[in-house]
């Protein structure tokens, strides 16, 4: 049985199926990514060290028809 973090209120949009949401966010901070000067390597894997995110969304949208669903607060908790 696959462990969910979170409880959501449905598992698929009543409108088309689709069984994945998307919540809007601001992001805001920089990025550094390293270059190596010998073979042009990039390694990229603190790139997102500085960056800070912040749900702006309220409702919880379908990413397939981006109908809203359900309202949510900052941490994914559903919003009655």
């Amino acid at each position: 049985m696959q462990n969910n973090k979170y409880s959501f209120p449905i598992n698929q949009c009543p409108h088309c199926g689709g069984g994945t949401i998307k919540i809007r966010q601001h992001i805001h901070g920089y990025g550094e990514y390293l270059v190596d000067l010998e073979n042009g390597e990039i390694e990229s894997s603190s790139l997102h060290d500085y960056l800070y995110y912040k749900n702006t969304g309220k409702y919880a949208l379908c990413a397939d028809c981006g109908k809203r669903l359900f309202k949510v607060d900052d941490e994914l908790n559903v919003i009655q």
